[in-house]
């Protein structure tokens, strides 16, 4: 058999029984990365001497090899699986945690078994973790999971997964939105011009000053009229209005601008759940400047900013990690992820 087939001959499952245990007993010329996920898959083998030989083969692998098999971005899912259920070295399967490439399997079967120093840098990982909420569920089975780890899944669970999250939901607003405005005739009988307050003054400080007021005597209908068709000047005001209600429309506003956004993200005058509301927009955050005045921005809840951090670029991640002007929570997790990330480009 040409060397070349012989690794898809194993996968296969048609390799006779000599070249099968000549992979068991790692004697074949096959790169240590081509070795290792041809072992894993023998290990089911139907033939008990075969499947014995390569757990043993397995076992006295060089451990240094396999971490940085682990680390690659392009390790085999089989290899990153069986380390993960097998592995008992915190270093291993912290690496297998670290890897963007571990399949959602391999991180649910550590999930279920690790340390709560692993559940925790488990779920630093907002990404995945949204991506497979399932994974919550084998910590919350974990009887290793501490009673901080627990709190830590309850926020994450409320944040993004929960009934909260859907109340947050930007792309596919729930019709009761406006709740507390239910009561108040929301049929607008006016085209969706840009309104406007009439003989403001000119300088900018006192235009200000003049809009708040008169929009301070406006009944709540009113207020969510100008927040959907008001212009830029009024929308400005009205985001950071006490209501949730009324803040929350002008988000909905079909004139509100991608620079709008920006500027909104960055503002420590208006409420944390505007600012959550644009974390958990895919379509606001693809802009990187709203990503960066989110992160930035100390009014914005800690579990979106830690959630933004993967998205920033080395310099700027380097910068959070010793500005004061965040909260504690958001500068480690900028260190932490300043430090995987370091490990991770020097797997390269």
């Amino acid at each position: 058999m040409a060397q070349s087939n012989l690794p898809q001959s194993i996968l296969a499952g048609t390799a006779p029984k000599k070249m099968r245990m000549l992979i068991a007993k790692g004697l074949a010329p096959i790169p240590p990365d081509e070795m290792l996920p041809l072992l894993v898959c023998l290990i089911k083998d139907t033939d008990s001497e075969v499947s014995t030989q390569a757990l043993q083969t397995i076992a006295a692998w060089d451990e240094e090899e396999i971490r940085t098999q682990l680390k690659s971005p392009n390790c085999n899912s089989s290899v990153l699986e069986y380390f993960a259920s097998a592995e008992k070295s915190d270093t291993a399967l912290q690496t297998i945690i670290s890897n963007p490439a571990s399949p959602d399997s391999a991180i649910r079967s550590i999930a279920a078994t690790a340390p709560a120093h692993l559940l925790e840098a488990i779920l630093d990982n907002r990404v995945r973790i949204i991506k497979s909420p399932d994974i919550l569920e084998s910590i919350k089975k974990n009887p290793l999971s501490s009673p901080q780890i627990m709190r830590l899944v309850r926020e994450i669970e409320t944040e993004f997964l929960g009934d909260k999250e859907k109340g947050y939901e930007v792309e596919e607003p729930a019709e009761t939105e406006i709740s507390q405005a239910s009561s108040v005739e929301l049929e607008f009988d006016i085209p969706p011009e840009d309104l406007s307050l009439e003989g403001l003054p000119i300088d900018s400080d006192a235009r200000e000053s003049e809009i708040i007021k008169r929009l301070a005597t406006l009944p709540m209908r009113e207020k969510i009229r100008y927040a959907l068709f008001g212009n830029r000047e009024i929308r400005s005001v009205l985001i950071r209005d006490t209501n949730r209600e009324v803040a929350r429309t002008v988000l909905r506003s079909p004139k509100l601008t991608d620079n709008e956004i920006e500027a909104i993200a960055a503002m420590r005058s208006v409420g944390e759940d505007i600012l959550r509301e644009i974390g958990n927009s895919k379509s606001w955050v693809k802009s990187y400047t709203v990503v960066q005045n989110l992160i930035k921005n100390p009014k914005t809840p800690p579990v979106v900013a830690q959630r933004l951090l993967f998205r920033l670029r080395l310099q700027d991640l380097t910068l959070l990690t010793r500005d004061r002007s965040v909260s504690d929570a958001v500068r480690y997790s900028a260190s932490r992820a300043l430090r995987q990330r370091a490990a991770h480009n020097s797997a390269r």
